[in-house]
């Protein structure tokens, strides 16, 4: 006969009656810790990261006692698995310790590709071994991570100290489960770092910009632009054109070129010292295509225009990645469906400046 007091036959009938019941397992959990590290702080600060999860297992176990959790259900998965212990299926205990004394470290990968797909209610248990004597403390995961930042990959930034509205999450405006299930995690956390950026007036932007990095699809190795074959170099051109059409005007500005700089950088791990020769290297034009002009005009409006039939098979046709981009840095393409035809509006604006018959030049 199932035992009415089972987390999981409890768990059936009450969730939230279930979460208290892990809730006060991981506070015994944590007063076992503090307890045996105050009488052997020595053996304490020995432990490593690959010693500290097995004995913070056995500790569980113990907690275990005189509670709805069966110590035999408390497993460490760890290697290179999300959470590090999972107790009786539903219930996991991620892990990590500094040898300082302070209470902030860097946490798991925020896309969590790891993750054990049953776990649901997760908490941090962190060892602050640096002390004297050690300390530990327990919280639920979504309430210590602060921040974002990179290694190999997006990860989290813990601080077991914060406050509940200092969690990235509050200030996303979201909630842990709602990010992770959100579908795109990436592209979510992308526009809330490029937003911050711009209401902040930074010219910066997250080099960790799409899925594609994260999941190592892209080099993560810098490359100069003159290292290119011609043909990544003509993508590259259109997409800047695209994005940036600040940049598409003779007139000089403080921060001309910088978006666009930027973005070759963290999005294609391109570097182009003098990206101003991508418009306007060859000073003013007197002919194109052979067809002499009435009056030359400034090279920016010549690349504008030998460029614009492969911006349209770009524009006419584009992929989900390349909507994405538009979408943060130049959203004004998306008011109608026809992309193209905003872009080459766009640029208008700047040719009539000039009397520059711009969409008469392109003829498409």
């Amino acid at each position: 006969m199932e035992n009415d007091n089972n987390i999981i036959t409890i768990r059936k009938r009450d969730f939230q009656m279930a979460h208290q019941a892990f809730v006060g397992l991981m506070e015994r959990t944590e007063t076992i810790l503090n307890t045996e590290a105050r009488i052997s702080p020595d053996e304490y600060k020995k432990l490593s990261s690959s010693t500290i999860e097995p004995h913070v297992v056995q500790i569980i176990k113990k907690a275990c006692e005189n509670s709805p959790f069966n110590p035999e259900e408390v497993k460490l998965i760890s290697g290179q698995r999300f959470p590090d212990i999972i107790a009786e299926t539903y219930y996991g205990v991620e892990v990590k310790t500094t040898k300082e004394n302070h209470w902030t470290s860097t946490g798991s990968s925020i896309v969590e590709s790891t993750r054990d797909l049953n776990v649901d209610d997760i908490y941090m248990l962190f060892g602050k071994l640096g002390g004297t004597p050690p300390k530990f403390k327990c919280r639920p995961y979504e309430e210590v991570l602060y921040d974002i930042a990179v290694t190999h990959s997006p990860r989290y930034l813990i601080n077991m100290e914060i406050d509940k509205q200092d969690t990235i999450f509050a200030k996303m405006n979201t909630t842990y489960d709602k990010l992770r299930k959100s579908g795109d995690i990436i592209t979510k956390v992308r526009h809330y770092y490029r937003e911050k950026a711009i209401k902040s007036g930074k010219a910066e932007m997250p080099w960790w910009i799409t899925k594609d990095n994260v999941d190592n699809s892209q080099s993560f190795n810098l490359c100069l632009w003159n290292s290119l074959p011609i043909e990544k170099k003509q993508m590259l051109k259109s997409m800047c054109m695209i994005l940036f059409p600040e940049d598409l005007t003779p007139r000089q500005f403080k921060d001309k070129y910088n978006k666009a700089a930027l973005w070759l950088c963290s999005y294609n791990q391109v570097i182009m010292p003098n990206i101003r020769d991508l418009y306007s290297a060859g000073g003013k034009e007197t002919s194109i295509d052979g067809i002499e002009l009435t009056k030359p005009i400034a090279q920016v409006f010549r690349q504008i225009i030998i460029n614009a039939p492969q911006i349209k098979k770009m524009l006419d046709n584009p992929t989900q990645d390349l909507i994405d981009l538009i979408a943060d840095y130049n959203p004004v393409l998306l008011t109608t469906s026809n992309l193209f035809e905003n872009w080459l509006k766009q640029c208008e604006t700047n040719a009539n400046q000039y009397d520059i018959p711009l969409r008469k030049l392109i003829g498409l």
